[in-house]
């Protein structure tokens, strides 16, 4: 069952997003990582995004939109990479 996305986003989601995106797409880099090296990541990530997203949405972008840009970009595409 896909669960609906709320608008904004915790923090929490989107630290929890980074990392899940950390284990399943770049298992090698998160297997290489400690606890708190992937926390940290994750968090900075998350920062970096909930930035980026009030940007857009400052800019006139929906905030849905907004939220699903700034997450593609600073968590799917940031992490790991």
């Amino acid at each position: 069952m896909v669960r609906e996305t709320l608008y904004p986003p915790s923090h929490a989601d989107l630290v929890d997003k980074a990392i899940t995106h950390l284990r399943t797409c770049h298992p090698n880099a998160y297997k290489s990582m400690t606890e708190a090296e992937i926390q940290e990541e994750a968090e900075g990530d998350a920062a970096r995004c909930e930035r980026y997203a009030r940007i857009l949405i400052e800019q006139g972008v929906f905030e849905s939109k907004a939220w699903n840009d700034a997450v593609r970009e600073m968590i799917l595409n940031g992490i790991g990479d």
